[in-house]
């Protein structure tokens, strides 16, 4: 039976163009217990994923009749060689160059006719690691979504193969309820009337605002068009750039408490710091400061349903002119300010913010008012959360997982991040055109949390572990 698609699902949809795919993903690597083969594992995980069973939503196709609301319908065949690949880099086989296999592979659009995802078992690395690299359409899931059905597919011990992230026995043994005609069209009924309603309290409380500002805040809350024109606000071109690394736990938590904030605001300062090095070293130095969307998972604890539940903080960041302490500061300041604001709202309202600013930008951009106004945005930020205790694929133990979110304009760069073990693991993805090596910014990055670290703890780095500009076959220590 088919089932609706939800609102900011179908706005993923929309999105999908050869330019900018809505395509979200990971790269993870496993350490191979020694003697293990690496090659035979890899053979041994495409065979029991291609013999698994697919369960919704990656059993479904979207559907757009001509009469009727949009849905998900069951696919007529799924042929689990196309969505299951085996690769091998070739020599070098270091970071630098699975990071371009995974742009490349990042970069292409998912066919619709077919179930939207796909997993690459990925042979070769020098550092005998085994990768997999796996994208699925964002209309499918959010990222805490995905954060629990990937790792529910790992075992908590080394041991046989569980079933892949697209068939997990979790996300079967619950499977979302189906709809009839009626049902789809009652569905899409009450969202809109929902959204409405939420529209009305979000401009109702805008308005307040607007009318209530005596002069600059102290921190600022959520600012959407506030920012600056960057390159990253250039238009979103078919080509991606990829980068990765990580830093460690235990000193991003000493940042954040020396600072008062939290971890998430140690995520932005960095970002924050680090892109400022980065336009820097390409002659661009912006005069007001960065605005970062935040996502914001709005799911309650236990919900697993195949669709995306995400609202967004519009965060000003540090002042172009401070050093990596004040920014830190003030970071900590505008977030809280902007959560504040966002609790506020109801769920709906918190929903539709999102959509009011871009669906402005839009048409902004549209009627060709894009050289004089602002970007609703300059880049993406999210932490999408932690993987707790290990996971094994296998007998092989996750040594790391690096994000590969999407983009869309007029966003050319979206940083990513997750906890795993005692690191916190970036993924950088970027414009090509714009960002030819991510690589820079993940140096940047790096160097800024050294610098934040420093300033604020006034100890020497601890360092982080990894890097795309680590040297050849350097992909763990």
């Amino acid at each position: 039976m088919p089932r609706s698609i939800q609102p900011l699902d179908l706005a993923f949809l929309w999105l999908d163009r050869p330019d900018t795919p809505a395509n979200v993903g990971a790269l993870l690597l496993f350490d191979l217990p020694a003697g293990r083969s690496r090659g035979a594992l890899a053979r041994q995980v495409v065979r029991a994923y291609r013999a698994a069973q697919p369960s919704a939503p990656f059993d479904c196709v979207p559907d757009f009749p001509l009469l009727g609301l949009p849905k998900w319908r069951p696919a007529a065949r799924i042929d689990l060689r196309r969505h299951v690949r085996l690769e091998r880099l070739p020599p070098p086989g270091d970071l630098e160059q699975l990071c371009r296999r995974v742009a490349r592979l990042h970069e292409s659009l998912l066919d619709r006719s077919h179930p939207l995802f796909a997993l690459h078992v990925i042979d070769g690395l020098a550092s005998g690691q085994l990768a997999l690299y796996l994208k699925t359409h964002h209309a499918c899931w959010d990222g805490r979504y995905a954060l629990e059905r990937i790792f529910d597919s790992l075992g908590r011990e080394p041991g046989r193969l569980g079933p892949p992230f697209f068939a997990t026995e979790a996300a079967a043994a619950q499977p979302p309820a189906a709809e009839d005609s009626a049902g789809v069209l009652a569905g899409g009924v009450r969202g809109l009337l929902a959204q409405a309603s939420g529209l009305r309290e979000l401009l109702n409380s805008l308005s307040a605002r607007a009318g209530s500002r005596a002069g600059p805040p102290a921190a600022a809350g959520n600012r959407p068009f506030a920012g600056p024109h960057t390159r990253f606000n250039d238009r979103v071109a078919a080509g991606r750039s990829y980068a990765c690394f990580d830093l460690p736990l235990a000193d991003m938590r000493a940042v954040a408490s020396a600072t008062g904030g939290t971890l998430n605001d140690v995520v932005l300062a960095v970002v924050d710091c680090g892109v400022a090095r980065f336009l820097v070293s390409h002659g661009e130095r912006p005069r007001q400061p960065l605005v970062a969307m935040c996502p914001v998972s709005m799911r309650e604890p236990g919900d697993r349903e195949p669709t995306s539940k995400v609202a967004t903080l519009f965060v000003p960041l540090g002042d172009p002119r401070g050093g990596a302490a004040s920014r830190m500061r003030r970071i900590v300041a505008n977030t809280r300010a902007a959560k504040a604001e966002f609790h506020a709202f109801s769920p709906e309202a918190a929903l539709d913010y999102a959509a009011l600013a871009f669906g402005l930008w839009f048409a902004s951009s549209t009627l060709g008012l894009g050289a004089i106004t602002r970007p609703v945005i300059n880049l993406v930020v999210s932490n999408v959360g932690a993987v707790e205790g290990p996971r094994h694929l296998g007998a092989a133990r996750l040594s790391a997982v690096f994000p590969v979110s999407m983009l869309a304009e007029p966003a050319g760069l979206n940083v990513t991040t997750v906890s795993v073990n005692d690191r916190m693991d970036f993924g950088i993805i970027a414009n090509e055109t714009a960002v030819a090596d991510a690589g820079e910014i993940a140096g940047a990055c790096e160097a800024a949390f050294v610098q934040l670290r420093r300033s604020v703890l006034r100890t020497p780095r601890s360092g982080a572990r990894r890097s795309r500009s680590a040297p050849h076959g350097a992909l763990r220590t």
